[in-house]
């Protein structure tokens, strides 16, 4: 496992995250010469060093609220922001923000370099394509109210809490329709798997409420 700290946060890397970036990059290994292992080279590095800048949004909002200390790290899912701390609702539903907060940021920043002089080469062209799919269209995917998305822990927090029972349902509903048209409309087996893994955490936390009110 490789750690490290950045930001005064520890940083942890899985080995499942470079199985997760082999998957995403198979299709650029496949290409024959070196332009292949170039764009795995550069997705790999867009998407590692994306999750920890979003990941850090979060830490930075944990530690703005007073939690004592905040883990960051990176698994075959993504990554995740964790550590004590007690919070609001209110102060939740910022934290829970935070993250695809600045992944919109960065890809914002990345909209700028369409305008420079260097866009034009090929190389270029494909790291600001990625930058901006991982940091805008990720972000705005991980928006969805479907839990442990970052959209969903922003539902829990704005749901009414005699309605609170509701967010795996919501989840579930929403997760399953986008694993579904993931694999029928989209062709993407990454969206099937990804969005019916989270269909199924959400029907088993609805099933455990269910159990908890008998």
């Amino acid at each position: 496992m490789l750690s490290f700290r950045l930001f005064g946060f520890p940083v942890n890397v899985h080995w499942m995250f470079w199985l997760l970036c082999l998957f995403l990059g198979m299709r650029y290994l496949e290409q024959d010469g070196p332009e292949g292992i170039g764009r795995f080279v550069i997705m790999t590095a867009v998407v590692f060093c994306s999750i920890i800048w979003h990941e850090l949004g979060h830490a930075w909002a944990r530690k703005k609220y007073g939690a004592p200390y905040s883990d960051i790290s990176l698994h075959g899912m993504g990554g995740l922001c964790s550590g004590p701390g007690r919070f609001t609702r209110g102060e939740s539903v910022i934290i829970a923000a935070a993250g695809p907060g600045a992944s919109l940021l960065l890809g914002a920043a990345t909209f700028l370099l369409v305008f420079t002089p260097g866009e034009g080469d090929p190389w270029v062209g494909f790291f600001i394509g990625q930058m901006l799919w991982v940091n805008v269209g990720w972000a705005i995917m991980n928006l969805l109210p479907i839990l442990p998305l970052d959209g969903g822990h922003i539902m829990q927090g704005l749901l009414p809490a005699k309605y609170a029972h509701l967010a795996p349902r919501i989840g579930f509903v929403l997760a399953l329709t986008v694993a579904i048209a993931g694999l029928l409309w989209l062709n993407s087996l990454f969206l099937a798997v990804l969005f019916g893994f989270f269909a199924y955490t959400n029907w088993q936390m609805s099933q455990d409420q269910r159990g908890a009110f008998r």
